[in-house]
């Protein structure tokens, strides 16, 4: 009987300016890398006082294929902030097998959206993703 061992990496993402957009690799993944569970944890609430700070976290192919906007309260953090499976874009491969098979190298990005106005304050996120190698 064979088993398919999984790996656990964490990435924290805190963006580089609140106040811009900003797009950025979080995990490299190779052609054979299966990506199970995802889990984010706001850990730092994003602040302001215009349109809430969004995130999304996918990969070239899909932008949102692990976590859709509106997923994860981005305004709670520390001990009671929001912490979620991620499920991904509706109609998405991720959402409806909760993994995805990579055929080529690519990264795993978080999307960053900015709060728009008022005194604001950058945020933490925490993602754990579980992955394991195979070989189809």
């Amino acid at each position: 009987m064979s088993f398919l061992n999984w790996k656990k990496e964490t990435r924290i993402f805190e963006p580089a300016d609140y106040t811009a957009d900003e797009v950025r690799q979080l995990f490299n993944v190779a052609a054979g890398d299966l990506i199970g569970i995802i889990i984010a944890r706001q850990i730092v609430a994003y602040n302001g006082s215009g349109t809430d700070a969004i995130l999304e976290f996918g990969d070239s192919g899909d932008i949102d294929r692990f976590m859709d906007a509106g997923e994860i309260d981005e305004t709670t953090g520390g001990a009671t902030g929001s912490f979620v499976r991620c499920a991904g874009a509706s109609g998405g491969g991720y959402v409806l097998y909760r993994n995805h098979l990579f055929t080529a190298e690519d990264t795993i990005d978080v999307i960053f959206t900015a709060n728009t106005a008022g005194t604001r304050n950058a945020g933490r996120t925490e993602f754990t993703l579980y992955k394991a190698r195979v070989r189809p």
